[in-house]
């Protein structure tokens, strides 16, 4: 029955690698896009674009993309970058929040909300963190 539950968490871990995999490539996309648009606003428009986003977007897609490898390939070494997901996804959380108390316009308020997709996906980082937390307990991570 171990030996089941072993397998069977290593498997669902690996295949929601897979799948991060996959998005941390479309967060790197995004990411590339997000700061092409500042450059060509900050060119346009003659003004100073804020790039917390596309910089944030960089490395959230980076510490997916090396999380997912982590997991398809079991590892217990997936804790690094998960970790600093998770860190810089409190960051984030944390710089949004100042910029949302120094807004004076509405549209400053508006550029610092946090996207529910963001709080989301800290929410399943939290909760991969827990699984492969259980799955180095019971060795489904080498």
């Amino acid at each position: 029955m171990q030996n089941f539950l072993v397998i069977g968490l290593q498997s669902c871990l690996r295949l929601f690698g897979a799948f991060w995999i996959f998005g941390g490539f479309l967060t790197l996309q995004g990411a590339r896009e997000s700061l092409f648009f500042d450059r060509a606003i900050e060119a346009i428009a003659l003004e100073k674009q804020d790039r917390l986003l596309s910089y944030f977007l960089f490395w959230g897609g980076l510490f997916t993309l090396t999380t997912g490898i982590g997991l398809v390939l079991a590892s217990r070494l997936v804790f690094i970058p998960l970790t600093l997901s998770i860190v810089s996804q409190l960051v984030y959380f944390w710089l949004q929040k100042r910029r949302f108390s120094r807004a004076k316009t509405e549209k400053e308020r508006e550029d610092a909300q946090v996207q529910p997709t963001t709080m989301n996906a800290f929410k399943t980082s939290c909760v991969v963190a827990i699984a492969c937390g259980f799955g180095w307990a019971v060795g489904s991570l080498k």
